[in-house]
């Protein structure tokens, strides 16, 4: 997650998209839609209303942000190859990225586990060094990266990058952003990708923490980052053009949504959904794609016009937030797991809540040398 102070309005979008991260996991505390440490609701909880507000920023929002960042970091990924060169690339690669994982796994990870296995009174007579031991030799820790399966998986994608790169030299050559033809190309191409993944890795299944079944959308937003930093394009993404894809990725994507839905049964179920030869999967599948190119693209432009002044403390505070968020949400939501609020209400107070704790934390962790080496 590298920052350029030159490029303010992608430190800002890596902000928001993190804002959204942590807003996407209060969304699942509190509807049950999707896989967090600890969930409070359920979907057969909820009132039509609740369900239609959760399942909307949940398939929408995660149709779309998470492979924004994938973009973003191909972006960066593919300047600092050319700079620093292949070998530097890869050990600043390894520290700024393995680092933070290693302590993730081997610190964070195990002890939200231990805590919420002790709340939950499962461990009540376990020791936190016995918990430990079990955490190790019982291989638990292959699928203890948490949110941050992200940074595994960027580490993993920039040293496949590294190594292309290593075989094959990028010609010297600028060109501009694709056209709308292959961009919908890419779209049709993602959204094929997707449906066949998901017949063997289906929504809401994970393998060591990665759900495979929204790779092809990673996958691809990270190529065209790379291709974007080695032509030079992303960062004059025509004004007109790039706020074109916002608009219609808005005004088409959301009402797409809720005809898709309605016109596939979600409120019968959303198992045909999730994967299978079903023509809601491969729908929802394009539409996904379709979300996640036009909008990649899309904020890119938005954030430069509209959100371009630099913002030190969110910026250096971003990853801070997005690792150490998890404790931060698990740790409020138990403390008002006894208001008995609606959920979608609960929701709406602990999320922004969750954030602002996280920033404060982040910020108050900058304040040490090593720490600050790592979440930097």
């Amino acid at each position: 997650m590298e920052r350029s102070s030159r490029l303010a309005y992608l430190d800002n979008l890596r902000a928001f998209v993190i804002f959204l991260v942590v807003v996407m996991h209060s969304n699942v505390t509190y509807s049950g839609f999707g896989m967090w440490y600890y969930t409070e609701g359920s979907p057969q909880r909820l009132s039509l209303a609740s369900e239609l507000v959760f399942g909307l920023y949940g398939s929408f929002t995660q149709a779309w942000f998470m492979g924004c960042l994938f973009f973003v970091a191909g972006y960066f990924a593919a300047r600092a190859l050319e700079r620093k060169g292949g070998a530097a690339f890869v050990r600043e690669r390894l520290f700024r990225l393995g680092v933070p994982l290693l302590v993730y796994v081997f610190v964070l990870q195990p002890l939200i586990m231990y805590f919420l296995y002790h709340f939950g009174a499962l461990m009540r007579e376990m020791s936190l060094a016995r918990w430990y031991g079990v955490y190790l030799t019982r291989g638990l820790f292959l699928g203890g990266t948490g949110p941050l399966w992200f940074v595994e998986v960027l580490l993993v994608f920039c040293l496949l990058y590294a190594l292309v790169r290593f075989a094959v030299a990028r010609k010297e050559t600028r060109s501009p952003m694709p056209g709308t033809p292959r961009i919908l190309g890419l779209v049709a191409a993602t959204g094929l990708a997707a449906f066949f993944i998901r017949l063997v890795f289906p929504i809401g299944t994970a393998v060591a923490n990665l759900q495979f079944c929204y790779f092809a959308s990673y996958i691809v937003l990270f190529i065209l980052g790379v291709h974007a930093g080695e032509r030079g394009w992303l960062t004059e993404i025509p004004r007109r053009t790039g706020l074109r894809w916002f608009t219609v990725g808005l005004a088409v994507g959301i009402p797409a949504w809720l005809l898709l839905m309605g016109a596939g049964g979600a409120s019968a179920g959303i198992a045909s959904f999730n994967g299978g030869w079903h023509w809601q999967s491969a729908a929802f599948a394009v539409w996904e794609a379709f979300v996640a190119l036009s909008l990649s693209i899309g904020m890119v432009a938005f954030f430069r016009t509209y959100f371009s002044r630099e913002a030190p403390a969110l910026a250096t505070s971003s990853f801070g937030i997005y690792m150490f968020h998890p404790p931060v949400l698990i740790g409020i939501s138990l403390a008002l797991a006894s208001w008995s609020a609606p959920l979608l209400a609960k929701h709406l107070v602990v999320a922004p809540l969750a954030w602002l704790v996280a920033l404060a934390v982040a910020l108050l962790l900058r304040r040490t040398p090593v720490v600050r080496e790592i979440i930097r």
